[in-house]
């Protein structure tokens, strides 16, 4: 169970559930398990319901340091744990509500479950598709082809941001990550989004 908890505290719901598949293989009557699947399915049940216009009532559970819930919901897309658990730690205390990945497969399966308001994802992966394949998924796609997109790099050079901003990525934060650039940079995003929403119904 220790491994399952781990991943729903860093928002990696269908992760968690795979592994709590695992368990269940193994013991079909694990009391733990059947309850920890409810609260992630409940979850899950929470972020797509916002997608449909339902109250953003924050599957987190937490209030920002400010009193005021932003409610946009961020989706993380990084191979390093240790990042997702940093990013989510900082989105939350910034009141954002929040849901991660650890690959693009994983971050696939989440588009299909939640329209998140703006994706955050590493550059590279060590294995299979990269970020720029997610990047591009995302333009594809009618369902979210409109959700902004950031990237984490490693390097940022020149061509880089030059390539990026030709294929219409929104920003690029270096790491190591600097959480309140990265939080600015959000902020900075959703606000350009909303002032463009809203000179499309002036």
């Amino acid at each position: 169970m220790t491994r399952a908890d781990e991943l729903v505290h860093m928002t990696r719901y269908h992760a968690a559930l795979r592994t709590l598949e695992t368990i269940f293989g193994l013991d079909p009557n694990n009391a733990e398990g059947s309850s920890l699947q409810k609260k992630i399915e409940c979850s899950l049940a929470e972020l797509a319901g916002r997608n449909n216009g339902a109250n953003h009532a924050g599957v987190n559970g937490e209030e920002a340091h400010n009193g005021q819930r932003r409610h946009e919901l961020i989706l993380m897309v990084d191979q390093d744990e240790r990042v997702l658990v940093s990013l989510t730690k900082a989105l939350r205390k910034s009141g954002y509500e929040s849901m991660a990945a650890g690959s693009y497969d994983e971050a696939i399966q989440a588009l299909s479950t939640v329209r998140p308001d703006l994706v955050i994802s590493e550059v590279n992966f060590e294995n299979g598709p990269v970020g720029y394949d997610l990047f591009l998924w995302i333009r594809t796609n009618t369902q979210t082809h409109d959700i902004p997109f950031q990237f984490l790099a490693t390097r940022i050079d020149r061509e880089t941001l030059i390539a990026g901003k030709r294929l219409g990525v929104d920003d690029f934060v270096a790491k190591p990550l600097d959480e309140d650039v990265v939080i600015a940079s959000i902020k900075s995003i959703l606000a350009r989004r909303k002032e463009r929403n809203s000179s499309k119904l002036a």
